[in-house]
């Protein structure tokens, strides 16, 4: 993973690299230290670039650790309804050719599987442009109605409390990555049934 990581950013010049990987809190805890040990120097990354690991919303609850709100996309800022489990999505439409392609020799199977992929990449490219559009309508929908319920919910508080919570939420953000400062997010319950519980 280390090796496709490298080449893949290699020689970008990326002020932040968001990185979405199913494993990103055991994987990118150490990154730095293998990089210096063991990577040949034309691979290590750039310094000037910030890096942000998280885990696809599918997976991230499945991750039960204290203090996992940092790698959650629901937290990180600028990556809105995002989910990153789209190359999953993928499979799914491609299982039949498994089936379909098995008793092939090699050469004609990776023909057939390379002529797949790249008609499924045709077709999203030429849905783009529509497909961006509806999604950004969405959003900006989306937004607004959660900019009402914020203020709807921010109104009917004390504006002392409403400061101090988004101080700490600032706060959060801007620490990065390997955070030390307090998160506003982390609960002392550690699931929604107890939360649910505890309103009872």
């Amino acid at each position: 993973m280390d090796y496709i990581f490298a080449s893949a950013i290699q020689k970008t010049a990326l002020l932040f690299i968001l990185i979405s990987y199913d494993i990103a809190c055991q994987w990118f805890v150490n990154l730095f230290k293998r990089m210096t040990a063991h990577w040949p120097p034309e691979l290590h990354l750039p310094a000037s670039t910030t890096f942000i690991p998280a885990i696809p919303k599918l997976h991230e609850p499945m991750h039960v650790a204290a203090n996992h709100q940092v790698y959650s996309l629901n937290y990180i800022r600028g990556v809105g309804l995002s989910d990153l489990e789209c190359p999953e999505r993928v499979w799914a439409g491609h299982n039949a050719i498994g089936n379909s392609t098995k008793t092939q020799g090699p050469g004609s199977r990776h023909d057939i599987l390379d002529d797949q992929f790249n008609f499924w990449n045709w077709q999203k490219y030429n849905t783009m442009g529509t497909t961006l559009m509806r999604k950004y309508r969405n959003a900006l929908a989306e937004r607004n109605i959660q900019g009402e319920a914020h203020r709807g919910l921010t109104s009917s508080l004390s504006a002392e409390l409403v400061t101090k919570w988004e101080a700490a939420c600032v706060d959060w953000e801007n620490d990065g990555f390997s955070t030390t400062t307090k998160n506003p997010y982390q609960s002392k319950y550690s699931g929604w049934w107890l939360s649910v519980w505890h309103l009872i």
